[in-house]
């Protein structure tokens, strides 16, 4: 097996043991044994498992990047639009991959002073400054200083994020729409009409 088909694999192998048990019941030797190797074989690719949990979330925050770079492609920049496209990414992408994003937010469970992690999360977040930047360059929400628009965009696509992967949007009788797509576009109006 090739070193890079190893550490694809124990990346995978790691997921799966994390959806199956926790982060925090998640071994090297279960992770090992999923791939059937030895848990040592992990330390080749892997210093330790917080190691293993950071290229996790690395590799998470770059496919958050991807995604959200072919979600804002096709969407106009004026009204917010494709920060809006950027929102929608954000929370599919929970949806979707939940046990990586899981990880990715969990500072106690990573090495946070990896430098491919903390190069990952910029990028993401220059993503959106740019996004910001050039929809307010259209009129949009052009009186909001741009970082903390960036920062309030984040918390609450986060926030709407992991309400939608615990159930809580429909575990609450309401009268809203609780799809996450329409909920950013009626809080991009609702900012819209407040700035």
């Amino acid at each position: 097996m090739r070193n890079a088909d190893l550490r694809h694999r124990l990346l995978r192998a790691a997921e799966q043991e994390i959806a199956a048990c926790g982060p925090a019941k998640a071994s090297l030797r279960a992770i090992a044994r999923r791939v059937g190797v030895s848990h040592q074989a992990t330390a080749h690719h892997f210093d330790d498992r917080a190691g293993l949990f950071t290229a996790l979330a690395v590799e998470g925050f770059d496919l958050l990047l991807a995604r959200t770079r072919a979600a804002v492609a096709s969407a106009p920049v004026a009204g917010g639009q494709q920060v809006t496209a950027a929102g929608v990414a954000y929370v599919e992408f929970a949806a979707r991959q939940p046990t990586m994003f899981d990880v990715m937010f969990r500072p106690e469970l990573l090495h946070p002073d990896d430098p491919a992690l903390a190069e990952a999360r910029l990028a993401h977040r220059d993503l959106m400054l740019d996004l910001v930047r050039a929809a307010q360059a259209t009129g949009w929400a052009a009186s909001v200083p741009t970082e903390e628009l960036v920062t309030i965009g984040w918390a609450t696509v986060h926030g709407l994020a992991v309400l939608q992967r615990d159930a809580q949007l429909t575990a609450v009788p309401t009268q809203a729409d609780v799809d996450p797509a329409k909920l950013l576009v009626v809080i991009g109006r609702a900012l819209d009409a407040l700035v």
